[in-house]
């Protein structure tokens, strides 16, 4: 299958906002910087992006961490093969409290978890087995063999409060590069918080008595286009 593009999801993104947000008059124009012009009597450039709970550079971020979790399984797994291990199947659920700073430890203690029960029954791992493994918080054993076996991840998550200082830094981040945009009459900025991503979710509701600050766009406008809820954000 091939990867959609940014532009491709800003645009889908839009097309959904479009239909659950009202716009001034005007032609719709995708173009790059801003993402959107809607050219009426007054032109309006609308500049879309996503509001992650942490940047990607932040190495406890989920972008990251769901990174590494991955990689630990894939190299525990083929470890586990090499070593002659049965093709049973493990589902891991790792703690988001408990960051994965190293990986190829991590992986050694599992692949070494499997062949300690690989003779056991299907059906949950007792805690105790994996209490040295500080990053794991529940392992399901799959005890049937399967020539396509797969280790996978079965990750649980609580939906965090919405994050306005993280708000707060996009919104900056995003204003200091107006300047170079296409000339417009005024902007608004689409914040899409899209929750089938767990690096995004977080809920939509806007703490009361606080406001964004002082911003250069006319309207901050967050949207979870699932629930197709918008909230303008108070500044």
């Amino acid at each position: 299958m091939t990867r959609q593009t940014n532009s491709q999801i800003e645009r889908h993104y839009f097309e959904q906002f479009r239909r659950d947000y009202p716009l001034p008059d005007g032609d719709v124009e995708y173009i790059d910087k801003p993402d959107v012009i809607v050219c009426g009597a007054l032109s309006l450039g609308i500049e879309i992006t996503n509001l992650y709970i942490a940047p990607g550079s932040n190495p406890a971020s989920e972008q990251v961490q769901r990174h590494r979790r991955e990689q630990i399984l894939k190299q525990a797994q083929a470890a586990y093969l090499k070593a002659g291990g049965k093709r049973i199947e493990l589902s891991v659920d790792f703690n988001p409290g408990k960051p994965i700073q190293e990986i190829e430890s991590i992986a050694k203690h599992l692949s070494a978890l499997a062949f300690q029960i690989s003779s056991a029954p299907t059906g949950p791992v007792r805690p105790e087995l994996f209490k040295h493994i500080e990053s794991l918080r529940f392992v399901y054993l799959n005890a049937n063999e399967y020539p396509d076996a797969n280790w996978r991840l079965v990750q649980r998550f609580n939906v965090s409060e919405l994050s306005v200082e993280r708000l707060r830094e996009v919104v900056a981040e995003k204003s200091a590069k107006l300047s170079a945009y296409q000339s417009c009459n005024r902007y608004w900025l689409l914040v899409v918080i899209d929750f089938m991503d767990k690096a995004q979710d977080q809920d939509l509701e806007w703490p009361a008595g606080t406001t964004l600050g002082v911003s250069q766009y006319e309207k901050v406008l967050l949207y979870k286009p699932q629930y197709r809820q918008v909230l303008e954000v108070p500044q």
